[in-house]
């Protein structure tokens, strides 16, 4: 496959977009007194089904989505420092010597700093000094992936900077995913991989270990649509996530000393590594769980006695989870079930009469396991799917980490104005939200668009 850098990658900023560019290109210019030598754009994406599943080795169907990061960079032959700002002057201006980049604590910059990490690592080379300014449009804290957006534009122009024209988007995406690491998260790949592998009009069914894409043609009678809870919550601001990764790979091991999997320990990582190495299916890896693994919570204690580990080698598993007890059966019935809906819901989109409704149904069966099973759903919402389907939805669910942000809806395109005002009346209205502001940021029809790329560099005056 062509490297990033290949010229067929490099596109003209789209007209929607245009201004924005300028704007971006006028104050970098403004700010650092020369014209920036890279533009870079990374989208945010909406998983359409396949939730936490990506960390345990299963495919998800995601489409990367107009909104995007992007980012003006230009090598700065006075300094060896990095420097990031923001076009937004919110966000605080941050710099330091680029060959001693920390990770003390997770600021908004920190994204920056990790997807060049990355990079530069994998390069080992002296980097010049870099002078850098983002612009994003993907809502932040929304489980629309700002942040691996953030990450993947950030790292897109390090390998501009290194002259890395090597990586394919697939080896690019599998990078970033490790450079998440740097700021505390614990993530399988799909933000990144579909960040890189986005097809206009087409979601992508991604594979793991290696990333690889199968384009997957979505029904035309009907579309999806993005509405914000207003629950802000960021992956890296606790350990409820990160508790979810814990007990996953603790499930998948457990289960494997009871299924007396001899050489666990080498090759056991996830659930999915588990059903590979035995040769099984979803529906006999879901009768596993059930027999082997018991309902109620287990303890560290419990735990180390089954896997025979010390305190060290159990830590190292858990990783940043502070967990003291785990749900390994709920969170097993959760993966096994999603990993069955997102089989199904391809297999369907396959038709060449795909059955909406059924597709509808399995959305509403993920949401329904998020929240009973992986307990990752708040109030606002199931409210906020509740008055989706009673809008017209075909089916509506939390998309991301969940813990507040957004819930995506199936909608018959033919229902989408009257969807979308009977949601912004029931929902947005009595937070004192106009019908405008709520379509502009909070309530909007996604299309799955192009993924990350370099752009021209539009001429501003």
């Amino acid at each position: 496959m062509a490297g990033l850098l290949d010229p067929r990658d490099v596109a003209e900023v789209c007209e929607s977009e245009r201004s924005r560019a300028e704007g971006l290109v006028r104050q970098f210019e403004e700010r650092f007194e020369a014209k920036p030598d890279f533009l870079v754009r990374a989208p945010g994406r909406v998983n359409l089904i396949g939730e936490h599943v990506d960390y345990c080795g299963f495919p998800v169907l995601p489409i990367s989505i107009r909104q995007d990061v992007m980012i003006a960079g230009r090598k700065d032959p006075d300094t060896r420092d990095i420097t990031i700002t923001n076009s937004d002057d919110k966000f605080e201006e941050f710099s330091c010597p680029i060959r001693n980049i920390q990770f003390t604590e997770v600021k908004w910059y920190s994204y920056v700093l990790a997807g060049y990490q990355g990079i530069a690592e994998r390069m080992n080379t002296l980097a010049p000094g870099l002078q850098v300014m983002v612009d994003g449009s993907v809502p932040m804290s929304a489980g629309l992936s700002s942040s691996s957006a953030l990450v993947c534009a950030s790292a897109l122009l390090a390998a501009l900077f290194l002259n890395d024209n090597s990586l394919s988007r697939e080896r690019i995406a599998e990078l970033c995913a490790g450079s998440e690491r740097y700021v505390g998260t614990q993530g399988g790949g799909m933000d990144q991989a579909i960040s890189f592998l986005g097809v206009s009009g087409k979601a992508q069914l991604i594979n793991f270990n290696p990333v690889r894409c199968e384009p997957v043609t979505l029904p035309d009678c009907a579309t999806f649509v993005v509405a914000n809870c207003m629950v802000n919550k960021w992956k890296a601001d606790g350990t409820d996530f990160n508790n979810r990764v814990a007990e996953c790979k603790l499930g998948a091991r457990v289960l494997a000393v009871k299924l007396g999997v001899a050489s666990w320990r080498d090759h056991i990582k996830t659930y999915h590594d588990l059903m590979t190495a035995q040769s099984m299916e979803p529906g006999s890896l879901l009768a596993a769980v059930k027999e082997h693994i018991h309902r109620e919570h287990y303890t560290q204690e419990e735990i180390m006695e089954i896997l025979e580990c010390s305190k060290d080698e159990f830590a190292e598993i858990v990783g940043k989870s502070d967990n003291e007890v785990f749900r390994l059966y709920d969170r097993a019935l959760h993966i096994t079930g999603e990993a069955t809906r997102v089989a199904r819901f391809k297999d369907i989109c396959d038709q060449d009469t795909p059955d909406v409704q059924e597709l509808g149904r399995l959305v509403n069966e993920s949401h329904m396991s998020l929240k009973d099973k992986y307990n990752v759903s708040i109030k606002e919402l199931d409210d906020l799917t509740q008055i989706c389907r009673d809008a017209g939805a075909l089916g509506s669910r939390l998309v991301g980490a969940g813990f507040g942000g957004c819930t995506i809806s199936m909608v018959l395109k033919k229902d989408v104005e009257s969807f979308t005002n009977t949601v912004w009346r029931e929902y947005y209205k009595p937070r004192e939200i106009s019908l405008p502001e709520a379509t502009k940021k909070h309530l909007f029809v996604s299309s799955p668009c192009q993924g990350a790329c370099v752009l021209n560099i539009p001429h501003v005056s």
